[in-house]
């Protein structure tokens, strides 16, 4: 009897169940508690005397913002409707390029290399003072000399340097503006010292 009795508990739990789900499916599919008539321009909700309280309060609190964006007239300040012309003559002062000289492992090598350039350019190139850098980019150092906005007169350079630097090649990289030489600068070696005629008249 008590197995009877529990059977039948159970099937009228399930029963319910089922009913309570066909319930809530049958109200989800169930029309919108009504339609607004925005196609006629006279209807006014709010005197519907049909509506319940809950859709005349849909009614006052509904979101107009579709028809205000699509009728509304954007102004777009006249500052961002003008043509941006770029002047050619406007270039990045710290673009440029070098000449590498020399690439190592060693920084103590790299510090020499560029110390011994320094001193070297300093006594035979005339027109223009080159600076050399030491620029660390893992695993390597690398010695780079000259500061020049144009690529042309790096390569020239570049090959005034070959001799002594074998491996000299033009690199693309930041430069120091202050440090480019004049459009005007006439860059090469010192020539030698001439003799003084006088002076070696005298030494007979």
């Amino acid at each position: 009897m008590r197995i009877f009795t529990k059977s039948l508990l159970l099937f009228l739990l399930l029963l319910a169940g089922c009913g309570t789900t066909e319930r809530a499916a049958d109200e989800e599919e169930s029309d919108p508690i009504f339609e607004l008539r925005d196609d006629d321009e006279d209807y006014d909700p709010m005197a519907d005397e049909s509506l319940t309280e809950e859709e005349r309060l849909l009614v006052r609190t509904r979101s107009n913002l579709s028809q205000h964006y699509s009728e509304a007239t954007q102004v777009i300040p006249e500052i961002f409707l003008k043509e941006i012309v770029l002047d050619e003559r406007q270039v990045d002062p710290y673009a440029g390029f070098r000449v590498q000289l020399f690439t190592t492992t060693n920084v103590a090598d790299a510090d020499s290399v560029r110390d011994h350039f320094v001193a070297w350019a300093d006594t035979t190139i005339v027109g223009y003072e080159p600076d050399a850098y030491v620029i660390f980019r893992s695993p390597n150092y690398r010695v780079r000399a000259g500061d020049f906005q144009n690529r042309d007169r790096a390569i020239k350079f570049s090959n005034m340097l070959k001799p002594r630097y074998p491996d000299a090649w033009v690199v693309h990289e930041r430069i120091e503006p202050d440090n480019v030489p004049a459009d005007t600068a006439d860059i090469r070696f010192a020539d030698l010292v001439p003799v003084d005629p006088q002076r070696a008249t005298n030494n007979d």
